[in-house]
C-alpha cells in the first residue's frame, strides 16, 4: 500500500506547482516586443556571423556561449518561417534554463533532498528578488545559474562517496564548469568556488593520495578548456571594463548593497521592503549559523551539511572575489554579477529551512514569509511587463508615423541604439559619440558631427539636413531635451511635439523640426 505524503511533502508539491504556473505566465509574457540597451547587444550579436560573434565578444565584456545559443534560437525561428518574433524567440531562450531547473527540482533534487526542499527551491528560483525579471530578459544570467547549479550537483555526487571514482560525475562537473565560464566571467569564478567546495570535501573525507587523480585531472581539463579564451580575450576585456565609467569603486557600503540586492522585495512601501530585507537576511544568517553549530556537533550527515555550507559559500566567495579584485586591480563588480550563484544560494536556503527548522510553527511562519514575498515579487514583475506591453503599442503607433527616409536625432545614446533595432532610419546623436560596438552592429547609428562636437557644428549639420528638404525628427530624452530645443530655437529652428512615449524603460518625446516661419 502506497504511503501517504507527509505535510511537508505536500507543501513542497504546492510550491513546485506554483513555480510551474509562474513559469507558464512567463511564457505568456515572452510575446512582448520591447528590449532595452543590454538586450540590444544580445540581439545584435546574435545576428552576426558566428566568427564575427566570437570576435566581437572577445572585445566586449562577456564570453560567447549565451549569444551562440540565442543565435541558434533565432536561426531556428527563421527556418520555421518566424512563427514568433525574433524578440519573442530570444525571450523564450531565457525561459528555458528556468524550465530546466524546474525539471531538476522534480527529478535530481527530489531524489537527493526530498520533495519539500525541491519544491521550495523551485518556487524561490522564479520569485525571489531580482529573479523574476531575468526569466524573460534577453540576458545570460539564467544559463549561468543553471550551469553553476548543475556543477554543484555533480560535485555533491562525488563528495558523498569520494572513493567510488565517479567518471560521469567528473565529466559533468567539467562540462558544466566550462559552460559556466563561457557564459559569464563571474559564473567562471563561481565554478572555481564549486571546485573549492569539492576540494574541501575530499580533504575532510581524508581521501588517500592515489584517489586524487580524477579530481586533479578534471581540474586540469577545466583549466585547459578555458585557457584559450583567457589568452585570447580576458586581458583585453579587463582593460575595457576597468575604463568603463559605469562600474563604480566598491566600499563597505557595497556589502549593504549586496544584501539589498539579494533580499529586498517589491512591495509598494519602501519601509516595508527595507524591514523585510533585514528580516530575510537575519533569517538566512540564523539558519546558516545553526548549520555551522550542527556541523561541529554532529558526526552523521556531514556530506549534506558540507553541501549546504558550500552552496551558500559560493555566493559569499563570489562577492569576496569581486570586491577584492575591484580593490586590488580595477572596479569590476556590480551587484547583478552575483546572479550566477543565486541558484545554489537559494538551494541552500531551501535545504536549511528543511533541515535546521525543527518546530512546525516556526517553519510555517518562514514559509508564509517566503510565499508572501515571492508572490508579491512575481506580481510586481507581471504588472511591469503588462505595462510595457501597453507602452509598446503606443511606441509602434508613433514609429508608424516615421517614414523610412526621415532623419532621426537623439540626445541619449541608449535610446538611439535601441531605436535602431526597430527602425532602419539613419540616426544621429547630439553631444556624444555612439558606442563603437553599437555602430558596428547597427551601421545606421551615427554621431552628428564626429569627434570634437560643438553646438555650432551640430546646428550646422541639422540645418544642412533641412536645406536638403529632408524631414528631421528629434527623439528627445530627459530634461536636457528642453535645453537643446531652446538652443535650436535661437538659431531659427522651429519644432513641434508629435508624441510622448516609453520604449521599455526610456521615456522620450518625438518632435518634428524645421526652419523658417511656422
Amino acid at each position: 500500500m502506497r504511503q501517504r505524503l507527509a505535510w511537508k511533502e505536500k507543501i513542497g508539491i504546492l510550491f513546485w506547482a506554483a513555480a510551474a504556473v509562474m513559469l507558464a505566465v512567463a511564457l505568456f509574457l515572452c510575446r512582448g516586443g520591447d528590449i532595452w540597451y543590454d538586450e540590444l547587444f544580445t540581439m545584435g550579436l546574435a545576428s552576426q556571423s558566428l566568427p564575427n560573434l566570437i570576435s566581437v565578444t572577445a572585445r566586449d565584456v562577456h564570453p560567447p556561449l549565451y549569444y551562440m545559443l540565442v543565435k541558434l534560437s533565432l536561426t531556428v525561428n527563421c527556418g520555421l518561417g518566424e512563427p514568433v518574433s525574433q524578440v519573442t524567440a530570444a525571450k523564450l531562450m531565457s525561459v528555458l534554463p528556468f524550465g530546466v531547473m524546474l525539471g531538476l527540482s522534480a527529478t535530481e533534487l527530489r531524489r537527493q533532498f526530498g520533495l519539500f526542499a525541491a519544491g521550495l527551491f523551485s518556487f524561490l528560483m522564479v520569485s525571489m528578488p531580482q529573479l523574476s525579471g531575468y526569466i524573460v530578459e534577453i540576458r545570460m544570467y539564467g544559463y549561468a545559474m543553471l550551469f553553476v547549479l548543475s556543477a554543484m550537483l555533480c560535485a555533491y555526487r562525488i563528495a558523498k562517496a569520494p572513493l567510488q571514482g565517479h567518471p560521469f560525475a567528473y565529466a559533468g562537473l567539467v562540462l558544466c564548469c566550462l559552460a559556466a565560464g563561457y557564459t559569464h566571467y563571474f559564473a567562471c569564478a563561481a565554478a572555481g568556488m564549486v571546485y573549492l567546495y569539492l576540494l574541501a570535501g575530499l580533504v575532510r573525507a581524508k581521501v588517500p593520495a592515489k584517489k586524487w587523480l580524477p579530481f586533479a585531472g578534471s581540474t586540469l581539463v577545466f583549466g585547459a578548456g578555458y585557457l584559450p579564451w583567457i589568452l585570447g580575450a580576458v586581458a583585453n576585456q579587463m582593460e575595457n571594463v576597468g575604463e568603463s565609467y559605469w562600474i563604480q569603486p566598491v566600499s563597505l557600503r557595497s556589502l549593504g548593497g549586496c544584501v539589498k540586492f539579494i533580499f529586498q522585495p517589491a512591495f509598494a512601501n519602501g519601509y516595508l521592503n527595507a524591514a523585510l530585507a533585514v528580516l530575510s537576511f537575519g533569517v538566512y544568517a540564523g539558519l546558516f549559523l545553526t548549520l555551522l553549530v550542527q556541523m561541529v556537533r554532529k558526526k552523521e550527515g556531514k556530506a549534506e551539511y558540507d553541501f549546504m555550507a558550500g552552496c551558500a559559500g559560493v555566493l559569499l566567495g563570489l562577492v569576496l572575489f569581486g570586491m577584492a579584485a575591484s580593490v586590488l586591480f580595477r572596479p569590476i563588480f556590480v551587484y547583478r554579477y552575483m546572479l550566477p550563484a543565486f541558484s545554489v544560494f537559494w538551494l541552500a536556503f531551501a535545504l536549511l529551512s528543511d533541515r535546521m527548522v525543527k518546530r512546525k510553527g516556526l517553519l510555517l511562519f518562514l514559509l508564509f514569509l517566503t510565499a508572501m514575498t515571492g508572490v508579491r515579487n512575481f506580481r510586481a514583475f507581471y504588472g511591469e511587463e503588462m505595462w510595457k506591453f501597453k507602452q509598446m503599442e503606443q511606441v509602434e503607433k508613433a514609429f508608424s508615423k516615421i517614414d523610412r527616409e526621415d532623419i532621426l536625432l537623439f540626445n541619449f545614446g541608449q535610446l538611439q541604439a535601441v531605436t535602431a533595432y526597430y527602425l532602419e532610419n539613419d540616426t544621429y546623436l547630439w553631444y556624444e559619440q555612439p558606442e563603437e560596438l553599437v555602430q558596428e552592429m547597427y551601421p545606421a547609428v551615427h554621431s552628428l558631427t564626429g569627434e570634437g562636437f560643438t553646438d555650432e557644428k551640430g546646428i550646422a549639420r541639422i540645418q544642412e539636413f533641412l536645406s536638403q528638404g529632408k524631414t528631421v525628427r528629434f527623439l528627445g530624452s530627459g530634461n536636457a531635451r528642453e535645453e537643446i530645443l531652446e538652443k535650436w530655437e535661437k538659431e531659427g529652428i522651429r519644432w513641434k511635439e508629435e508624441d510622448s512615449v516609453m520604449l521599455e524603460r526610456y521615456w522620450f518625446n518625438i518632435y518634428t523640426i524645421w526652419t523658417g516661419e511656422d
